[in-house]
């Protein structure tokens, strides 16, 4: 007798948990003015709307690696910005320097597998401003391009690695 008294109490102890952890459901919905509809909608794609919150993570990763050119939300600001010129950078980006970051401004640059002289690409992010910046090597040519055209400013290091490349490229330098 104790052992069905025990196994019925295991059963309605079972029971009583799974009503209890039944999900709520929302009878009303809370009135809202458009403004904090527009917020909410910005707080759950914020990486689209503002980068910083995820791509300062990005520091030391690749952009292969972390499928940047193909699976983020900056994938389809980087297919508008480049245009056709969107699917080459895919292509050709095989050999790769891993993000660094400088100030504001991430950077990481990719080229043609044994060819970096006829296809290179750098990509700049400037996670304060949100604007992206790809710099196109090809056949000692040079294409920029600014999202908005806003041009982000380059310092330092990241200045001189591009001054580098242009003289390598026998391209004048930026002062």
């Amino acid at each position: 007798m104790k052992k069905r008294a025990k196994h019925l109490f295991i059963v309605t102890m079972s029971c009583f948990i799974l009503i209890s952890c039944k999900k709520e459901t929302v009878k009303s919905v809370p009135a809202t003015d458009s403004t904090s509809i527009i917020t909410h909608s910005l707080k759950s794609d914020s990486a689209i709307i503002n980068p910083s919150d995820t791509l300062n993570n990005l520091v030391d990763k690749s952009v292969i690696g972390t499928h940047l050119l193909t699976e983020s939300s900056i994938t389809p600001r980087l297919k508008t910005l480049l245009g056709s010129d969107f699917d080459q950078m895919v292509k050709y980006w095989n050999t790769e320097t891993p993000f660094t970051k400088e100030g504001d401004v991430l950077h990481a640059s990719g080229c043609k597998q044994h060819d970096c002289n006829t296809y290179s690409y750098d990509l700049y992010i400037d996670t304060k401003n949100n604007k992206i910046n790809v710099y196109k090597f090809s056949q000692s040519k040079l294409t920029v391009f600014a999202e908005d055209d806003f041009r982000i400013a380059l310092k330092d290091s990241l200045l001189q690695d591009l001054n580098t490349k242009k003289l390598n490229a026998t391209i004048p330098k930026e002062k």
